[in-house]
């Protein structure tokens, strides 16, 4: 029964060890990303620059369609990289979120007065 015990304690030391390893670093997701904002799946890719630029504690800056914003949050806390951020022009405020995994990018993005919620993918350049 010992025996038993101490095998599984080992198995579930080196299985918590290994999730731990696989904690994402942050500053992997700086650079320029290549997304794809087609409207819908039958459309031809309509491929933009995502920028990460800067990232401090669970903050970050960048640049998403050609604006810049700051005050995005990351959390690296999970098995991949998790983020929000907002960015503004006339027709209003834009709500994104997304993750990152290795080199794949994917998110949401909604604008309320647009009725505009549409997912994107990319890849980092």
């Amino acid at each position: 029964m010992k025996k038993i015990l101490l095998s599984l304690l080992i198995i579930i030391s080196t299985l918590t060890a290994s999730a731990q390893q696989k904690k994402p670093v942050s500053d992997s997701a700086i650079g320029t990303w290549i997304i794809d904002l087609r409207p819908d799946p039958a459309s031809a890719p309509y491929l933009k620059e995502f920028k990460i630029t800067k990232i401090t504690g669970k903050n970050f800056d960048g640049e998403f369609y050609g604006y810049p914003f700051t005050g995005g949050y990351i959390n690296t806390d999970w098995d991949k990289i998790y983020f929000a951020f907002t960015t503004a022009d006339q027709s209003g405020t834009y709500f994104h979120s997304g993750s990152i995994e290795g080199n794949k990018v994917s998110g949401l993005s909604l604008n309320e007065s647009r009725q505009l919620f549409i997912p994107w993918r990319g890849q980092k350049k």
